[in-house]
């Protein structure tokens, strides 16, 4: 979303005002009785790889709560990655128009009032400490409601009006927190603080994508169409650009070149794809002229549609990528990756695919989190760059050559 930045200043000093009116309100309510849950609406408004990461908490709620009836709220822009999980009927997805913030809004009101009808039982808000995803829960009619909260952290207000409270904890996975917020919320707890107990990586569910057999086709004709000598040829894809929001997370251009061309040398049977939306368009032209060999193709647009990315994934033997998006996405096709993270913790946000992610343990990073609505003024990440071209194209062969273990940062370190 391009307003972003506008939609986080509204929070910051609008949304304490709410919050807090709304938790005198709650005060007038009487505390519920009846612990039947059949209807759950679930919230996560902001990050394109989320889906993927809750995931593990659907299917939890559908192990322990019988027949029940999920909704989900979330953007328009990200819609179809809900979609695509199979966890959620279609119909069952509210999506909010983020095209700018008056869009925003009232298209926001329009979906409040559509899932006011819907009886619902439970809101499990999935935002870390976004004040909006709080003020929206309040505004939907629910029996029970959940969220992440500050506890004794500073600042992060966002009212006292959830039934249920976690923890957000800033050293455990963002998908052991979502699972953490889950049972919270299904098992009724109070204790404090919540969550209180452990989270095993083998309870981590990781959905499978289905290919299409039309879909590959047609993508097959368009690479064709790029490089008359396509026969087949294994695909390495780099995203090489993150978007708008968070440039700060890109791997300098002229680095990625290098990467690029020791690839191109070292596996000459191989074609290199540089993939990613219409935003991500002038970075994808910019490498593509700096590398100008027939093998490294502009592909930037020609999977529009999500599910056609997830079949370019599929028929990619590796996916090369700052840390966004297309590396959680990964992880239902079975594709391998190598994610370059900087901003964010590997240890918090690496995919639970198959991953090696590289990172560079600079004592300022990461320098965005759920304590700060991942937000950096940093204009300079020198984090990334540290991490040298010959690193990123030797960690690639490994990958490709099955000699490194996954679910790692630097081939070592285990994150999940």
């Amino acid at each position: 979303m391009r307003d972003s930045g506008k939609l986080r200043f509204v929070d910051k000093y609008c949304g304490v005002v709410i919050c807090s009116a709304f938790s005198v309100l709650a005060k007038l309510k009487p505390a519920p009785k009846d612990k039947q849950i059949k209807n759950i609406l679930v919230m996560e408004l902001f990050e394109m790889g989320a889906a993927m990461m809750i995931y593990p908490s659907l299917q939890l709620i559908k192990n322990k709560v019988e027949n029940p009836t999920v909704y989900c709220l979330t953007l328009k822009s990200i819609k179809s990655s809900w979609e695509l999980l199979g966890a959620i009927p279609s119909e069952n997805i509210y999506a909010i128009d983020d095209k700018n913030l008056f869009a925003f809004f009232t298209s926001l009101f329009g979906n409040i009032w559509k899932l006011r009808q819907k009886n619902i039982d439970l809101i499990i808000d999935y935002e870390l400490f976004m004040r909006v995803s709080a003020i929206i829960s309040f505004m939907i009619k629910s029996k029970y409601r959940v969220g992440f909260n500050k506890y004794e952290l500073e600042g992060l207000y966002r009212g006292s009006f959830y039934n249920f409270k976690c923890a957000f904890n800033q050293n455990s996975h963002i998908a052991k927190n979502f699972l953490s917020l889950t049972k919270t919320a299904l098992n009724f707890e109070q204790e404090y603080p919540n969550y209180k107990g452990y989270i095993s990586a083998s309870e981590l569910a990781v959905p499978v994508y289905q290919s299409s057999a039309e879909l590959n086709h047609c993508l097959q004709k368009k690479i064709a169409s790029l490089y008359p000598d396509y026969s087949n040829n294994k695909l390495i894809l780099i995203s090489p650009d993150v978007g708008y929001n968070l440039t700060i997370r890109n791997y300098p251009k002229d680095l990625l070149v290098e990467v690029i061309n020791k690839i191109l040398v070292r596996f000459p049977d191989k074609l290199i794809l540089l993939v990613g939306t219409p935003d991500n368009m002038e970075t994808c032209l910019a490498v593509a002229a700096k590398v100008n060999h027939p093998r490294c193709i502009n592909f930037c647009n020609q999977a529009p549609a999500l599910r056609e990315f997830f079949e370019l994934l599929h028929m990619a033997e590796l996916l090369i990528t700052n840390d966004n998006g297309p590396a959680h996405f990964a992880g239902a096709t079975g594709t391998k990756v190598l994610a370059l993270f900087s901003t964010d913790s590997p240890f918090i946000y690496g995919p639970l695919g198959d991953c090696v992610i590289l990172y560079s343990f600079y004592q300022c990073s990461p320098c965005i989190s759920a304590h700060n609505h991942k937000t950096s003024k940093c204009t300079n990440n020198l984090c990334l760059q540290a991490i040298k071209p010959e690193a990123v194209f030797e960690m690639a062969v490994k990958i490709i050559d099955d000699a490194v273990p996954f679910r790692t940062i630097n081939g070592s370190l285990r994150y999940v």
